[in-house]
């Protein structure tokens, strides 16, 4: 099968006879039509985020196709069966014609909607899901600020903010036409970080009382504003440190976060174990099939690639090019 390697200097390299993955115990064959690409794909590639141990090396954590083969436990504790449209949440081996995913992070593509779209969905979703729903416990009428409201998890959010009631949703992004898309979503407040100090917008905007809730990417360069930007009894879900992770020349307030009683959360999706991606499935699942169903819930697609331009695709994520979800196609 196809597959793409990572070389020497995060060079990428399409391999033409790569061995089909040996099925585990519980797992799924799954014959791969399209592939996310997310930004800890970049992070591997250039050696930046370690492989959790006992996942395949092959780029890509999410991916949508057809059920090819199911080992025996699979078959019986699952309602799969081989020839099923489905997407899924993998550890690793996106990039390839075929991939190994765990039974129980496997979810079903509703009828109307392709693998393209489908393949958009496991890590942007049950991301943004897990970070407000079961981590900063997000709950009806509170307010959020969501960092990188263009990101497929950024979209994800601010759709999912509006599916359950959050009538504050404050947004950052680096142009009009990405804050334009975020509006278009379900955001009601969108600050360019680029010509306004979000944490003054937030500020102005809710009279002094801050959000409840910040979804952060960036880390360290937004650390002091994001603290400032946090109401009473808030919460800081942190995603990702594309700000970098050097605190040197950082003010961190602390005695604000103890008067504000501030709740600081880390999270990360992909080395969870089983059974909590397990839960979070079922649970996302349960919270959101209605609106996947009926139209209030979907992917945003920003472009797709063939697997032989997997170059391009990362360029183009690696420029910041991107509102939504960049998707590969085998």
């Amino acid at each position: 099968m196809r597959s793409v390697l990572v070389g020497e200097k995060g060079s990428l390299t399409i391999v033409n006879d790569t061995p089909l993955p040996s099925l585990k115990t519980g797992q799924i064959l799954i014959k791969v039509a399209a592939c996310g690409v997310n930004r800890m794909d970049l992070l591997q590639r250039y050696n930046k985020y370690p492989v959790p141990v006992g996942e395949s090396e092959i780029l890509g954590v999410e991916v949508a196709g057809t059920i090819a083969e199911m080992d025996e436990e699979a078959l019986h504790h699952s309602n799969f069966k081989v020839g099923d449209r489905v997407c899924a949440l993998v550890g690793g081996g996106g990039y390839a014609d075929f991939c190994a995913s765990p039974h129980q992070t496997v979810m079903p593509i509703p009828r109307s909607m392709s693998f393209v779209e489908a393949s958009a969905i496991p890590e942007a979703f049950l991301t943004a899901y897990a970070a407000m729903f079961l981590s900063a416990k997000l709950k009806k009428d509170e307010s959020i600020l969501i960092h990188a409201g263009a990101s497929g998890v950024g979209t994800a959010a601010i759709q999912l903010a509006k599916e359950f009631g959050n009538k504050d949703i404050f947004v950052t992004a680096g142009s009009e036409k990405k804050l334009a898309m975020c509006r278009e979503l379900g955001a009601t407040t969108l600050i360019n970080y680029k010509t306004h100090d979000f944490a003054e917008v937030v500020r102005h905007t809710t009279n002094k009382r801050g959000v409840d809730v910040v979804v952060d990417f960036i880390g360290a360069s937004y650390w002091e504003r994001n603290i400032k930007s946090l109401a009473l009894d808030g919460r800081l879900v942190l995603l990702g440190l594309l700000g970098n992770t050097a605190t040197d020349g950082i003010h961190c307030n602390t005695g604000l976060i103890l008067a504000k009683r501030l709740t600081i959360i880390g999270s990360t999706l992909r080395n969870r174990d089983i059974n909590y991606k397990s839960n979070l499935i079922l649970d996302f699942t349960r919270s959101t099939v209605d609106g996947f169903q009926k139209g209030r819930l979907k992917p945003v697609l920003d472009s797709t690639y063939t697997i032989e331009e997997v170059e391009a695709a990362h360029d183009r994520m690696l420029r910041n090019l991107n509102s939504g979800k960049i998707v590969l196609t085998m």
